[in-house]
């Protein structure tokens, strides 16, 4: 990859876990650590409403899955077979969410798969 299309990545510590997250998202993130405790019934799009933007609603609901059950997207590629590059590319919007993908995230987290295919 080129310089100029790396991501800036910044180093956030959450409790003992440190994580390399893309310098603009850096904030949206602490701010949802911080106040985790008081959102555990809310939907993920209004807690990940900085990073939502512009995301089809089942990217945004896959990370915030991923993201309240503490499970990274190395651990979701084991549970589900399906690559981090390709998990990354499904969270950001990049790469829309099939059915039989849907059918993978669904049966590792526990979830209904037609969240996922929300646009």
């Amino acid at each position: 990859m080129s310089a100029h299309m790396k991501k800036h990545l910044t180093k956030v510590s959450i409790g003992k876990k440190e994580f390399q997250i893309p310098k603009k998202e850096a904030q949206a993130v602490l701010a949802l650590v911080e106040s985790i405790d008081s959102l555990s019934n809310t939907p993920s799009e209004v807690v990940f409403k900085e990073i939502a933007k512009n995301r089809p609603k089942g990217a945004v609901y896959l990370r915030g899955i991923r993201s309240r059950e503490d499970i990274s997207q190395k651990q979701l590629e084991k549970m589900t077979g399906i690559p981090l590059t390709n998990i990354s590319k499904y969270e950001s919007g990049t790469r829309k969410i099939t059915d039989s993908v849907a059918k993978k995230f669904a049966k590792a987290l526990g979830i209904n798969a037609k969240r996922l295919l929300e646009e």
